[in-house]
């Protein structure tokens, strides 16, 4: 359902990075990571990061004690 792409924006977001750690770290620029974050969100039928972890969580994807 997510490329790879979008699944390490996810674990980045979900890990509290912010879009600019995200596009120093990955070598995007903000636009694009904010493109992939609502895409993100899209997808996955959620409305923040807050919801976005939440998912991570619930699908075995982020260890609860991060």
């Amino acid at each position: 359902k997510l490329s790879a792409r979008e699944l390490q924006v996810m674990m980045m977001i979900t890990r509290g990075q912010s879009t600019q750690e995200i596009s120093d770290s990955l070598f995007l620029s903000p636009k694009t990571v904010s493109t992939y974050r609502h895409r993100l969100y899209e997808k996955l039928d959620v409305a923040n990061d807050v919801e976005l972890t939440h998912y991570a969580m619930r699908h075995g994807l982020l260890d609860p004690g991060q």
